[in-house]
Formats: C-alpha cells, sequence, structure tokens
C-alpha cells in the first residue's frame, strides 16, 4: 500500500476572492494536516481558531526558527525584520513601536485621516465615467496616511512607495534598478530620522527616537530605526491600499450592502470587522517551528516541525462564527484574529480599524450612489505580495452627494 502523498499547497481561492473552499473540509475533518510546497517543503497546517491562535502566541512555536528555514515563501529565508524575531530580541523592538502606536498617538492621528480622504475624494470625477478605485483612491488614501503618520510629507507617497512596491515585487527589474531603489528608500528615511531629530513632532518616526534617556526607543540605533521604518513603510501602505480594496470590493459586490452602509454610516465600524474576518489580508500567518511536541487538535506536532497558522480558515470557524461563509455585517467578530495574536500581534491595529472605517465610510457618504462597473466574476484577484489584493476596482461613482 502506498502512502498518502500530501496535498499541494498553496489551495486554489474561492471565488470571488474569498478563501480557499478546502479549508472547510479541513476545519470539519482534518484540522492539522500536513502538506507539501512547490518547493518539496512539508508543514503542518493549523485551522480551527483555537489553534491557530495557540501557535501564534504560544512560545513553543518559534517564528525566528521558520525565519531561517531555507526556501521562499511563507515567511522563509528572512530573519531581519521584527516579526521575524523571538523573545528577548522581539521585546527589544516591539516595545517601541507599540508605545509609537499607542492609542493617544491613533487618536490625535483620525481627524487627519479623515481630511486625507476628503482631499482625495475631492480629486474623483463624479459622474457616469469609470473609475478604478485602487489607482484613484486606496492607493493615494493609504500612501498619504502613511507618509504622514511616519513623518514624510505626504506628497511624497508617490516616491517612497514605488520604491516599496518594486523591492517587493521586482517583475523581472534589473539589479541595478533594485539596487537604486533600495538606496534611495535608504537615503528617505535615514534623511526623515535626521529632520525629525531637527525639529519637534509627532510622527512615528519622532516617537522612535525617543523622548529622553528612560524611554525605550532610546536605545534603538539609527539601523533599528531604518529597519522598523521600512516595515512600517510595507505594512501602512500595501496593506491598507489592498485590505480598503478588498472591503470596498465586498461592499459593493454584495447586493444592498453599500446602499445600507450608505444610509447607516453606524454601522460602517462593525461592518468592517465582519470585512476582516471574510476578506482577510493573508490567508496565513508566518510559519512557525515547534520547539516541543505539542498536540493540537488530537493531532501530535513533532519538535522541529515546521507549522503554518491559517488565519483566513480560523476565521471560518463555524465553532467560533455561526455560518462562517455568509458575510453578515450585524455580526460582531469579537474574536477575529485579523491582525494576529500574540507577540506578534500588529501594534497597529486600532489605527488600520480607523484607517479602514473612515475609507469605507467617507466614500459612500461622498458617493452613496457608486456601483461595480462590471460583473464581480470580471474582478481579478491577486496574492503576489503578502496582503491578497484586487488587482483594479472598476466603478462607476454617480452623482456627489
Amino acid at each position: 500500500m502506498t502512502a498518502r502523498v500530501p496535498s499541494l499547497f498553496p489551495f486554489p481561492p474561492g471565488p470571488l476572492g474569498t478563501v480557499p473552499p478546502a479549508f472547510g473540509r479541513l476545519l470539519a475533518e482534518d484540522p492539522v494536516p500536513e502538506v507539501r510546497l512547490a518547493d518539496g517543503a512539508r508543514i503542518r497546517l493549523v485551522t480551527r481558531h483555537e489553534d491557530v491562535r495557540t501557535v501564534l502566541a504560544d512560545d513553543r512555536f518559534s517564528r525566528h526558527r521558520a525565519a531561517l528555514l531555507p526556501g521562499r515563501g511563507f515567511g522563509r529565508s528572512q530573519g531581519s525584520g521584527i516579526v521575524d524575531l523571538d523573545p528577548p530580541d522581539h521585546a527589544r523592538l516591539r516595545g517601541p513601536v507599540a508605545a509609537a502606536f499607542g492609542a493617544e498617538r491613533a487618536a490625535r492621528f483620525v481627524p487627519r485621516i479623515e481630511e486625507i480622504a476628503g482631499d482625495v475624494l475631492a480629486g474623483l470625477p463624479a459622474g457616469a465615467g469609470t473609475v478604478d478605485l485602487v489607482t484613484a483612491y486606496t492607493a493615494p488614501f493609504a500612501g498619504r496616511v502613511t507618509c504622514e503618520l511616519l513623518g514624510f510629507p505626504g506628497d511624497r507617497w508617490r516616491a517612497v512607495t514605488s520604491d516599496v512596491e518594486l523591492l517587493l515585487l521586482p517583475r523581472g527589474a534589473a539589479e541595478e534598478d533594485l539596487a537604486a531603489a533600495r538606496d534611495r528608500l535608504g537615503k528617505a528615511l535615514g534623511d526623515l530620522l535626521a529632520a525629525c531629530r531637527a525639529a519637534p513632532g509627532d510622527s512615528v518616526a519622532h516617537a522612535l527616537l525617543g523622548a529622553g534617556p528612560q524611554d525605550a526607543a532610546a536605545s534603538l540605533t539609527d539601523e533599528d530605526r531604518r529597519l522598523l521604518l521600512h516595515g512600517l513603510v510595507i505594512s501602512g501602505f500595501v496593506t491598507i491600499r489592498d485590505l480598503l480594496a478588498r472591503h470596498l470590493f465586498g461592499v459593493l459586490s454584495s447586493p444592498g450592502l453599500a446602499a445600507r452602509l450608505a444610509g447607516d454610516p453606524a454601522l460602517v465600524p462593525v461592518a468592517v470587522w465582519e470585512l476582516l474576518r471574510f476578506y482577510p489580508s493573508t490567508h496565513d500567518g508566518l510559519l512557525r517551528v515547534a520547539t516541543e511536541d505539542v498536540v493540537l487538535s488530537g493531532s501530535r506536532i513533532a519538535a522541529g516541525e515546521a507549522v503554518l497558522p491559517l488565519v483566513a480558515a480560523a476565521s471560518r470557524d463555524p465553532e467560533v462564527f455561526p455560518d462562517p461563509d455568509v458575510l453578515d455585517i450585524s455580526r460582531i467578530a469579537d474574536r477575529a484574529i485579523a491582525f494576529g495574536a500574540g507577540r506578534h500581534a500588529c501594534p497597529a491595529a486600532d489605527l488600520a480599524v480607523a484607517e479602514l472605517t473612515v475609507g469605507v465610510a467617507r466614500l459612500l457618504a461622498a458617493f452613496p450612489g457608486i456601483a461595480p462597473a462590471v460583473p464581480p466574476e470580471e474582478i481579478e484577484h491577486s496574492s503576489e505580495l503578502l496582503p491578497l489584493a484586487v488587482r483594479s476596482l472598476p466603478v462607476v461613482l454617480g452623482p456627489r452627494h
């Protein structure tokens, strides 16, 4: 009798950008399967909500050891960023970042997020013409918010984020072009730190310089700060641009939902959490390696095995979310793990939710008659970068309110 060959991962996506249908079967029948990657590596998947939270938050699962694994994708062959570290190295960098994105700074910045959304929307052409929301709205909105929050002038968003995108997705770019982009981005981050040293301010870059010798950020090196800011540019711009586009796709492709939210804006904050559950930014939570034997859902994971927590599968766990394959904006997804859990949970989650809420609410308020320009089936979904995305989102804005 021949041994069963593990399934090839990742699995084909579901219709209209939804999670792979295979997740439902695994949740019900095989919650901790072994799968193989395209390069031949074998890993374990974790699908159930409780188990995913365990892998994300339990120190028996090492992110750093997984980052050093050979291969590409799923967080392998990395090891330089904050998401690739274990304690105590992780805490040294995360503490200042978490402080920089504290609730008070986020609250102070929300009015500016509102203003930026209004500025971008003011430049959109009302009427019957077709507009791509990704290029015309979600990209400039996310780019300007990210740059201003970090400390860059908002009008530099195109220059800063274009280099980020080139380095993330080279698409055959010449090595000299990539080297030039790295140099430009490195210089931009160095110049930002110098400018923040020279003048007081309330940006994240200012916070990472530290307010005094007792501030944890004061112990960071400038190389640490550049590394952190580089990661924040990526997560702030690419993730919000693509998440907001996916959420707007979800709103516009669900019959009557855009009109419902436009008519009752108080529903938008709750809807955002349900959209995060239904249209997550990624299917996985980056590989971990078990440092000792662990049992999850009755399956033994041996020390040394690579484990991939599937955040998107956990968000469809029927034990936590009844009727999980239904987009229900009245659902309060208070156990959502869209931003991770444990030490590596996103420190800027509150700010990200504020951006998504403003991004959806202001668009619907400005153009309450907005409608898709093409059938939902014609929208192309992409996962070339870590955040899942729609390549473009053509709409007819209709009259301006």
